[in-house]
């Protein structure tokens, strides 16, 4: 049995006088998504069929079916686990924003395994009965966060909106910051690490930059403040490559302290990374959010590590 999301709207001022077809492509469904609408006629207008060139109007009801077939990534196999409570700071139809804490895992690597952010969800969404675009809600990854970060992360409810908020992460129409405690004293009060970083030459499991397959990666860093030569720096992801912040940190000589993986040679409880807050405007035509998670009591303000 196929899975079909239905999403409706109330056509306001922000669409009226545009085309189904302009609508689409500004609320940044992909062409392969778009295509399927039309070729399938799975969009009515106030209850009647239309061509994608009809012309909006204010209080037109719009309706939108997907089916499982439109999606590359279209089920969400994450089985339910309510060990654990996940703390959710954000929540609309279509996505969340959760404070993960550090030590967490975002999902699973194997069937088995079922201790992760997306388990602990899927039992929630259960839990709670949540229906996203007509279906039980269910946990689909936007973006990661390692596992020994902490804070502010997205997840879909539904794959209706994951590859928006994919578009969105690689238009750098979605704001991440972050916050990092660091070896050494910065020089200057901020500045840009602009270098592309690829597989490590000789482990896989890391990444370096002007490594392997390089890519282009960038991160713009403030310090807020020194203590002990060590420094507290507010950090935001213009790229988002898998362990960006960390790689440019140790590359430019100043390792996250507790990260073992990437030079830090101090002992901590944890990795002195936390994901502070996430801005972005709601997809669909909704308000722009800046969404905030406060710092772990792991997480000190003034550090003392000698």
């Amino acid at each position: 049995m196929t899975t079909t999301w239905t999403h409706q709207f109330i056509i306001t001022n922000q669409n009226a006088g545009q085309s189904i077809k302009q609508t689409l492509k500004m609320w940044l469904l992909p062409q392969r998504i778009r295509g399927a609408l039309r070729i399938k006629k799975n969009y009515l207008v106030n209850g009647n069929e239309v061509p994608t060139s009809y012309e909006l109007q204010i209080n037109d009801k719009l309706i939108l079916r997907f089916d499982q077939e439109d999606f590359r990534t279209s089920e969400s196999h994450y089985p339910p686990n309510g060990a654990q409570r996940v703390v959710i700071v954000f929540e609309s139809e279509d996505f969340v924003i959760v404070n993960k804490p550090a030590g967490m895992k975002m999902h699973p690597h194997s069937l088995t395994e079922n201790d992760t952010l997306l388990n602990y969800l899927a039992a929630d969404f259960s839990e709670r009965r949540l229906v996203s675009a007509g279906v039980a809600a269910r946990p689909y990854m936007v973006h990661r966060l390692d596992r020994e970060t902490s804070g502010a992360v997205i997840v879909a409810k539904n794959p209706i909106i994951v590859p928006i908020l994919n578009r969105m992460l690689a238009d750098k129409k979605i704001k991440r910051t972050y916050l990092a405690w660091v070896n050494g004293k910065m020089t200057g009060n901020s500045g840009t690490i602009n270098a592309p970083i690829g597989v490590d030459l000789d482990d896989d499991r890391k990444r370096m930059v002007n490594g392997n397959d390089e890519q282009l990666a960038i991160t713009h860093w403030t310090q807020v403040h020194t203590v002990f030569q060590k420094t507290l720096l507010r950090l935001q992801l213009e790229t988002g490559r898998m362990h960006q912040i960390r790689v440019h940190l140790a590359a430019i000589g100043h390792p996250i302290i507790g990260d073992s993986l990437y030079g830090s040679t101090m002992g901590t409880v944890r990795m002195m990374l936390h994901a502070t807050s996430i801005e972005l405007t709601i997809p669909f035509g909704g308000d722009t959010k800046i969404v905030s998670v406060p710092v772990p009591s792991d997480f000190p303000r003034q550090l003392l590590i000698q």
